[in-house]
């Protein structure tokens, strides 16, 4: 369509002039734009009438056809004909130098509140003690006297009452630090214990005052469930 105005061409819907930007819809003479013939609309093609399928009756499979999934025929059937036994509580303990998880029994309650709090709580776990065997006795320089020993693996008070009892057997007016250090096997490790230490300190100025010192980790001092334990008499 050409604009009255300006002369412009313009789009036959378009409403102002895309060149004077003036009312195409009121002619010049103020007579109104004769509207732009519509095609009539379709009518809509009849569709057929959709007729609902009858429903098919389901059968059920017989007991004969029906298969376990894979993972049900694969569970244990406990035996009926023996009765169930308790099982005696089990601790988990990280065993570091053979790269696995070593399940060990848990052990009795310790005789004395654990940490201990007080000096007496400590020396009343030494009832508890295990048997040990000495590996090695040596002396170190700056009066150090270093002695490990060997017992069975046990948990944390055990180790701890264990070491405190064979603090008492070596310590000696000789040397100003005892360390005793438990193992549980002979075999090298990186660590210089696993079982448990104690270092003994004698005369150690804290301040004012001149006290003996015990300083005591479980384990191999490293594990995230170890305890380190510092008291002084």
């Amino acid at each position: 369509m050409r604009c009255p105005y300006c002369g412009g061409l313009n789009a036959d819907q378009a409403a102002f002039c895309a060149r004077c930007g003036r009312d195409l819809t009121m002619q010049p003479a103020g007579r109104p734009r004769p509207p732009v013939p519509q095609p009539p609309p379709r009518s809509p093609v009849p569709q057929p009438p959709v007729r609902p399928q009858p429903l098919q009756p389901v059968q059920a499979p017989a007991p004969s056809q029906i298969r376990p999934h894979p993972s049900q025929s694969r569970l244990p059937v406990p035996p009926t004909s023996q009765p169930m036994r308790p099982q005696q509580p089990l601790a988990i303990l990280p065993d570091q130098f053979a790269g696995v998880d070593v399940i060990i029994p848990t052990g009795p309650e310790p005789p004395a509140p654990f940490p201990p709090h007080i000096l007496s709580h400590l020396h009343a776990l030494e009832v508890g003690a295990l048997e040990y065997t000495v590996v090695s006795d040596d002396s170190a320089l700056g009066g150090k006297r270093i002695v490990r020993i060997l017992y069975a693996r046990c948990i944390h008070w055990q180790q701890v009452a264990t070491l405190l009892k064979a603090c008492k057997q070596f310590q000696s007016e000789k040397y100003s630090t005892l360390i005793v250090q438990g193992l549980y096997n002979r075999e090298p490790n990186l660590f210089s214990f696993n079982n448990g230490q104690l270092v003994f300190d004698r005369g150690v100025r804290l301040g004012s005052q001149v006290l003996n010192r015990y300083q005591i980790e479980t384990g191999t001092g490293y594990e995230g469930e170890a305890l380190r334990i510092v008291m002084t008499e």
